[in-house]
């Protein structure tokens, strides 16, 4: 009984605790919020381990990194490394800010593979070392506050540009070249579910704004997906009919 109350406070708090199965108020409503916000949460915390493989894969099964923009990815990884001090100087629960740890790590992993098949040698060594530097003085407290808070704000800027940079860079090639429909999907709908965490976890107004925002760009991203997908379907159809 006492592991199994351990495990049910990593979703709700004492008294929820106590009012579900003491009380058998299995409907009260703060409760129930409180179980599905942190639900969400570590949900999204636990999708967000492999929420970007699939663009790894498929950059290093193409053996190229097309249609991918190096500037967006940049401001992208400097969007999440703002979202990552600031939930770290907070000191907010792990479900309402986790996944960003792992989507750093992963988009340093993605920033490092584009580099490397267009042939940027130099700004890949540059890029390691920069986000070694900034990595190391995060985790070591040396960032002052007024620059945690500084990235944070522009890190809405630069999450909701790093989208709209990516959806011209498809608008032009008028496809998605090798961006992965799993991953653009997944972070849409993790997006959206990180609102509800957000106001439910921290009830910080900017942060909530910042997913809403995102939310909005990666819908652009995954509509254009949507729309490129039926579009070199209906090329191909057409190709193979002049055959």
């Amino acid at each position: 009984m006492e592991q199994f109350e351990k495990l049910m406070s990593l979703l709700m708090s004492p008294q929820c605790y106590e009012e579900i199965f003491y009380n058998f108020n299995f409907f009260n409503i703060p409760c129930l919020k409180m179980i599905i916000s942190k639900g969400l949460g570590y949900g999204i915390l636990l999708g967000s381990l492999m929420l970007r493989v699939p663009q790894i894969l498929i950059i290093l099964r193409a053996g190229s990194a097309k249609g991918i923009s190096v500037v967006s990815e940049v401001l992208a990884l400097i969007a999440i490394f703002g979202s990552m001090s600031y939930g770290y100087y907070k000191q907010f629960p792990i479900a309402a800010y986790g996944d960003v740890y792992s989507l750093y790590v992963q988009g340093c992993i993605i920033l490092f593979l584009v580099l490397l098949y267009q042939k940027q040698n130099a700004l890949l060594v540059i890029s390691a070392l920069i986000i070694g530097l900034v990595t190391t003085l995060q985790f070591t407290n040396m960032i002052p506050q007024q620059v945690v808070f500084l990235l944070n704000t522009l890190s809405l800027f630069f999450s909701v540009i790093s989208k709209l940079i990516q959806g011209f860079e498809n608008f032009k090639n008028s496809s998605t070249g090798n961006l992965s429909a799993i991953t653009l999907i997944l972070q849409f709908l993790g997006c959206v579910a990180r609102i509800f965490t957000s106001i439910q976890e921290t009830g910080d107004l900017y942060l909530i704004i910042t997913y809403i925002s995102t939310s909005i760009a990666n819908g652009l991203l995954v509509g254009q997906l949507v729309y490129y997908w039926n579009s070199d379907t209906k090329k191909k159809i057409k190709q193979k009919k002049q055959k």
